[in-house]
């Protein structure tokens, strides 16, 4: 089952990141049916690619109900609880398209599979950048910390500081997601890195390495902490 899985999860990855929503979607419920590991999370990802397509809307809304009563709490707790919150957040939304997209991006960018090439990091940009009026801060959020990262992959660090920085303000309005600005300092971080600010980037990277208790905590603390050693070294 381990190696089917494997096998599966490269194919959604590559449908993904061209933006076959659909195709990708398809694929995670498929998983979600058949893997033992984690069904809330690939009914999650199901939804969220699902929602992204703008056609499918009412499934994706169905597998976000369920999403909850798929998950076993003595599996992965901080994934389950990550994908059952932004679940009930999204079920609720008033722009699906939207905000799916951007939740899939999201979790595309946690789990390291964020394509930054020059063609991709222009579309990140132009998906972000169409944000509908009645945005959650959490999405908002999160749509200006893709921005920030797709405009350093594109080598405008100003752009991507300004969209970090609007990131964090927004954030604050909500505190139930602290990881946010953790991948916020985090990307800060490794910016001040890439200008020769050593002692600038080993801050930041202190200040990520306070937070406690937040969503996806051991996978972010990970990648924040390499940044800490990178710049010790």
């Amino acid at each position: 089952e381990c190696r089917r899985v494997r096998f599966r999860s490269k194919q959604w990855y590559q449908r993904r990141v061209r933006g076959n929503w659909s195709n990708a979607a398809d694929l995670f419920f498929d998983l979600m049916e058949e893997a033992r590991w984690s069904k809330g999370f690939y009914g999650y990802l199901a939804a969220v690619c699902f929602g992204a397509s703008g056609s499918n809307s009412s499934r994706c809304r169905a597998i976000l109900r369920e999403v909850p009563t798929r998950i076993k709490k003595t599996v992965n707790i901080e994934l389950d609880s990550y994908c059952s919150r932004k679940s009930e957040f999204l079920f609720t939304s008033t722009s699906l398209e939207y905000e799916c997209k951007i939740a899939a991006l999201e979790s595309l960018y946690v789990w390291r599979c964020l394509d930054l090439s020059e063609e991709q990091a222009l579309s990140i940009i132009d998906t972000v950048t169409r944000r509908p009026g009645d945005l959650k801060p959490a999405t908002l959020a999160s749509s200006y910390l893709l921005s920030g990262i797709a405009w350093n992959a594109l080598s405008s660090p100003s752009r991507a500081r300004q969209a970090f920085d609007i990131s964090s303000t927004v954030q604050q309005l909500d505190a139930r997601d602290d990881y946010i600005t953790v991948c916020n300092l985090c990307e800060l971080a490794q910016l001040h890195t890439s200008l020769g600010n050593a002692e600038e980037s080993r801050r930041t990277a202190l200040r990520a390495l306070q937070y406690k208790g937040y969503d996806l905590e051991s996978r972010l603390y990970d990648r924040v902490s390499s940044v800490q050693v990178k710049e010790e070294k």
